[in-house]
């Protein structure tokens, strides 16, 4: 097929309709609200960090969209995230080189060092545009699906018994909130705690607790009743695991964190947790979960394991070296 000539311009606040259509066309397994992209954008603080994102457009319509920026939470000033995409029916057509290589400019032109980005291992046609442009891998996460009707809690009957032992009982954020006027700073503090050990390239970083209630408390997917928490007979928060709520597809809930203190593991608190997300799942009638984690995180995909998770394909993180 001939390339045809693409319309690669800013992308505009009266995009956000067209942009969730043609991203749903392209990702229907990985929906995105217009509430969402709202909120990540209007969250972002542009005076901080930086962020491009770029349309393409084939008669009018747009056909893809490409952006880097830093990622607050992890965030190095010579590291940008990269994401691109062209809805099925427009590709081969040069839209993808010319949103890559608008992006790559405007990044070169901050004398960024590297950016990075992630394509599902089955999308071949993904890996192949990355591979021939040298990215280069660097890691995997394994996206997985847990069917949550059926699920046969009988295996798991010591789960709870094993930490009550332990005097640690289960809660939700929604229960802890309406006792405890302190429980979302002691939400934030526990997720500070616990994500310095999520397997990952860039390090953490920190955080203020305005930042994370305006990502985890005010997000449009966010489930209090499905925010679970291990906490111990001296009132200390010691793990978590949350679902949130996809607001694109009702079918299914995303696993959000799953996270237990260094002193507090191996006490099985972690599938304690995971266990109650199931049960909060079936009461939301959804068909399955759905979750990743790197490929490294060996205790985290052992749970899984034996939860009844079932591996999907992988996807694969690749990033792109503009400087040493």
């Amino acid at each position: 097929m001939s390339v045809q000539t693409a319309r690669i311009r800013p992308f505009t606040p009266t995009d956000y309709s067209a942009l969730g259509a043609a991203y749903g066309r392209t990702y229907p397994d990985y929906p995105w609200s217009v509430e969402e992209m709202r909120h990540q954008d209007e969250t972002f603080d542009t005076a901080r960090f930086f962020k491009v994102r770029l349309v393409a457009e084939e008669d009018g319509a747009i056909v893809g969209a490409a952006e880097a920026g830093h990622r607050p939470s992890r965030f190095d000033p010579d590291s940008y995230h990269f994401d691109l995409w062209v809805v099925p029916d427009r590709r081969r057509r040069g839209h993808g080189s010319a949103l890559h290589d608008a992006v790559i400019a405007a990044l070169r032109a901050r004398d960024a060092r590297v950016t990075r980005g992630a394509t599902k291992e089955s999308l071949r046609d993904g890996t192949a545009f990355l591979a021939n442009r040298g990215w280069k891998e660097v890691k995997r996460d394994w996206e997985s699906h847990l069917t949550v009707e059926g699920f046969d809690f009988a295996k798991f009957r010591g789960a709870d018994e094993r930490v009550a032992k332990e005097r640690i009982r289960i809660s939700t954020y929604a229960d802890e909130l309406t006792r405890d006027p302190e429980t979302p700073r002691k939400a934030y503090e526990l997720n500070a705690d616990c994500r310095r050990d999520v397997p990952a390239i860039d390090a953490p970083t920190p955080t203020t607790f305005e930042e994370w209630r305006a990502d985890w408390v005010d997000a449009p997917g966010f489930l209090s009743d499905g925010f679970f928490v291990a906490i111990d007979r001296d009132g200390r928060w010691l793990g978590m695991s949350n679902l949130l709520e996809s607001s694109g597809d009702k079918s299914f809930v995303w696993q959000g964190f799953t996270g237990v203190r260094r002193e507090a593991r191996g006490r099985g608190i972690a599938m304690a947790l995971k266990l109650r997300t199931v049960t909060h799942a079936q009461r939301l009638r959804v068909d399955h979960i759905k979750t990743w984690n790197d490929q490294s995180n060996r205790p985290m995909l052992a749970i899984n394991e034996a939860m009844g998770f079932e591996k999907q394909s992988a996807w694969i993180s690749f990033e792109y070296r503009l400087r040493p």
